[in-house]
């Protein structure tokens, strides 16, 4: 699990062989990306419902709407990559065969070219969370979801100031449409220890990579990979590093629920939805969502 330093995600260690064999492949049929020639005519929007609410509201944004276009594109095993791509890029049960560790690379439409930020209060401070509007395809469905980069102490923090022990960038690999992405070996290489890390996963300032976005073309597809269930043992671990390090807070914030106190009393109901839609096909209930992720893969078309 992550430290105090930025460091990856939990390590796959502990992974382990599923006793029983699962199909990953999502059932549901897509449109081929090559079938999209233009940008959507409608910006999905936000609709809020008890089922998983981020709080307080984000603050408004003065990005303006641009909707990123798809292109063809396919990951190494021949699959096309679309709105409604997604590979489990870790996989383990416990003794009672329940699914206890999953990871997964998902794609994402980036619907703006802003970094924006909100407020999450968590042992009685307050910690800027910076994300990414974006959107993913379930079941034939865009819903809108906040792509959280991380966060540093403090209400609101412009990006351009963020101050030591805070998220002062990400890892963010530039790749162009004419080779194939392979997301288990860049789930094996982005997370490996930070002397060994690849160059081809550079670290970026957060503060260059939202001046970057806008200057990136129309032909876009955004990938992220994160933890989504951690195995119960793990969890005292995540609450420490949640504790020490403000970026973990915020990126863990979305898949565990939390009691008046700050305790993790469960994983929250949005990872849960997303492990039955991974694993199962089953449809995502409407509402604010976040993914998360330290990883970054942004794939360009022209």
């Amino acid at each position: 699990m992550p430290g105090s330093t930025e460091t990856p995600a939990p390590s796959s260690t502990h992974t382990l062989t599923p006793t029983k064999p699962r199909t990953f492949t999502p059932t549901h049929t897509t449109t081929p990306a090559f079938t999209i020639t233009s940008p959507p005519t409608n910006t999905p929007t936000i609709t809020a419902t008890p089922f998983r609410a981020l709080s307080p509201t984000p603050t408004p944004s003065l990005a303006p709407p641009r909707p990123a276009v798809l292109f063809p594109l396919q990951d190494n095993f021949g699959r096309t990559i679309d709105w409604a791509y997604f590979h489990i890029t870790q996989f383990s049960t416990n003794d009672l065969d329940e699914v206890n560790d999953l990871w997964a690379f998902m794609a994402f439409q980036l619907l703006d070219r802003g970094i924006h930020l909100r407020n999450f209060y968590f042992q009685g401070a307050v910690i800027t969370v910076y994300y990414l509007n974006v959107a993913h395809e379930f079941n034939g469905e865009m819903i809108p979801l906040q792509l959280v980069l991380g966060g540093t102490p403090g209400d609101l923090v412009p990006i351009d100031v963020i101050p030591a022990g805070g998220t002062a960038y990400v890892q963010v690999a530039l790749r162009d449409g004419t080779t194939y992405f392979s997301p288990r070996t860049t789930h094996q290489e982005a997370n490996r220890a930070d002397e060994k890390q690849d160059e081809a996963y550079p670290f970026l300032f957060l503060k260059d990579l939202q001046k970057l976005l806008p200057k990136l073309p129309e032909e876009l597809i955004l990938l992220a990979n994160h933890s989504i269930l951690i195995p119960r043992n793990d969890w005292p671990q995540v609450k420490l590093d949640m504790e020490r390090v403000s970026f973990l807070a915020a990126r863990y914030q979305p898949f565990f629920e939390l009691d008046p106190y700050d305790r993790i009393v469960d994983q929250s109901a949005f990872a849960y939805a997303l492990r039955d839609y991974l694993l199962d096909n089953e449809d995502m209930p409407l509402g604010i969502y976040a993914f998360s992720s330290r990883n970054l893969v942004i794939v360009t078309g022209k």
